[in-house]
């Protein structure tokens, strides 16, 4: 049995990202353990006015509803929701987040670990990556056998592709068996989600399996970005 942690930046990372290699997870015995960084919500408005913050705090709310709701289908355990500042991630002390993580990982003492990719477009997504990265460098509290980095629809897709950024997985799940509710995962962030041709629409995201599974011989994949493997 492995226990199998994720660092997502915001509620519905851990579904669009890896939800059908976490289903897997569940399936075959694995624990499995989610931490939110951002609250998702908060960048999205400039002003400071009593209404705007209550509106902030309404859209909060359900999201971690959501997520719960997500985490309960799945047999997820949500460890935390940080509820740091959406897309200001930047402007928290450089060790501040990877110390959080760190203790996280202290504390569960993962095998596997999930995280964004480095070179997403979302800003969230890159600091996310970037102290998820630090926390899990060798040490004597544990020791994390895969550090895996996740895509996500709408920002790894869309993301900074100069210079050999473009995300090209080298690690493959086979979610052939779980796809169906890995959907109904998604539904749970239903105004999340967009139609299609949309990137983050259920019929995109379909296709994308298809893509990444056809490339190692599967019905259905969900690709990944090997950071480490420890054997």
């Amino acid at each position: 049995m492995n226990t199998v942690f994720v660092v997502a930046a915001h509620p519905d990372d851990e579904v669009l990202g890896c939800g059908g290699t976490l289903l897997r997870h569940v399936s075959n015995g694995d624990k499995v353990y989610v931490l939110f960084v951002s609250d998702g919500v908060s960048g999205r408005y400039s002003t400071d006015s009593k209404n705007t913050k209550a509106k902030i705090s309404r859209e909060i709310f359900k999201r971690e509803n959501m997520a719960k709701k997500v985490a309960k289908i799945g047999k997820f355990t949500i460890v935390d929701f940080l509820n740091l500042k959406n897309l200001e991630l930047h402007t928290y002390p450089h060790n501040f987040l990877t110390n959080i993580i760190f203790n996280y990982f202290k504390k569960y003492k993962p095998d596997i670990v999930y995280t964004h990719y480095e070179h997403d477009l979302n800003i969230d997504h890159y600091h996310t990556f970037f102290s998820t990265f630090v926390a899990s460098r060798p040490n004597s509290e544990f020791k994390i056998k895969k550090l895996l980095s996740f895509e996500i629809p709408s920002s790894t897709d869309w993301g900074i592709n100069s210079n050999n950024k473009i995300f090209n997985p080298n690690y493959f799940v086979d979610i052939s068996k779980y796809f169906k509710k890995k959907e109904l995962l998604l539904n749970q962030y239903k105004f999340e989600m967009r139609t299609a041709p949309h990137s983050r629409s259920i019929k995109n995201i379909n296709a994308l399996s298809i893509v990444r599974g056809g490339v190692v011989g599967f019905h259905k994949a969900e690709g990944f970005f090997i950071n480490r493997i420890i054997e």
